[in-house]
Order: C-alpha cells, then structure tokens, then sequence
C-alpha cells in the first residue's frame, strides 16, 4: 500500500508520494511517473544558495546534499544542468569557509551540525592534514642519511679507480 491515506487500492492520478530515488528513477525513466524535485533542489532555495550558500544549513535540508543532488540531476532533465551548476557553485562557494575552519581546531560544534556528510568529510580531513603538517614542521624529518646503495657505489667506484 503505497499512500495509507488512500480509500481504494488504486492510486488517483496527480497524487502526490515520496518514494525512495532508486523507485522514483526507474519510474521516471520508464515515463510511468513524473518527478517533482525535492525541496533541497527547487528553484527558490536555489535561489538562496546563489544569493549565499554559506548560510545555509544543508544537514536541516538535506544530509547528502551533493551526492544526492548529482543523482537527482541525472532523472531530472529539465533542469538539469542549472541543478548541476548550483551544486558546484556552493560547492565552490562553501570550500574556502570549511578549509579555514579545518585549520582552526577550536571549531564550535554548532558548526558542524551544517555541513552536509560531504562537508563533514572534508573538514575531518582537512584537520587531520593540518595536524600532520603542524606536528611536521614542528619536529622536522631527522637527519637525512646517505642511502646505503648510494655509499655501496661509491666505495665500488674508488674501489675500481684504485685498481686501474
């Protein structure tokens, strides 16, 4: 039973359901359904995301922003590749501000909660990267030695030098 609110076992045209992507793209591609873009993805938040993408909580919206949106983007030809330019676009907007967060360790937590699992990601591994260069730059790499093949050749060399 697809719509529990329905009084008969068939569905009246122009009902409205959410169902889950892989259903709806196989619907979709097969023209039995038509596909109305989830919130996340409609042209007035796209608007917002243009106007200021680095506002906007995108876990509120959707946890899976990006991956989600590319595969939405592939059933939803229509808008397709505006859909697919917004992404990239705050994508491109809200780098900077999460790399400068990943190199600040005091990141409040309240900050985090906005970014989408790909963001979250990100900025995991941006904090273990500049951790890893700090701890680097700190201590250094040692004393750099002769490789022992290098100094095997050498004494080879004088070696065979000697005897000529």
């Amino acid at each position: 039973e697809l719509d529990p609110s329905c009084e008969g076992p068939i569905l009246q045209q122009g009902t409205s359901l959410e169902i889950p992507y892989w259903l709806a793209s196989a619907l979709v591609k097969d023209d039995i359904v038509s596909m109305e873009l989830p919130k996340a993805y409609k042209e007035t938040f796209r608007d917002v995301l243009k106007a200021d993408a680095n506002v906007v909580d995108l876990q509120k919206t959707s946890k899976y922003f990006y991956e989600y949106g590319k595969l939405v983007s592939f059933i939803y030809g229509r808008h397709a590749q505006d859909l697919c330019n917004t992404i990239t676009q705050t994508f491109i907007d809200r780098y900077r501000q999460i790399s400068d967060w990943a190199q600040n360790q005091n990141s409040e937590e309240e900050i985090i909660v906005k970014l989408d699992f790909l963001e979250k990601d990100l900025m995991s591994r941006g904090k273990i990267a500049h951790l890893e260069l700090t701890k680097w730059l700190c201590h250094g790499v040692g004393k750099l030695g002769t490789a022992q093949m290098v100094s095997n050749h050498k004494k080879r060399k004088l070696i065979a030098e000697h005897f000529l």
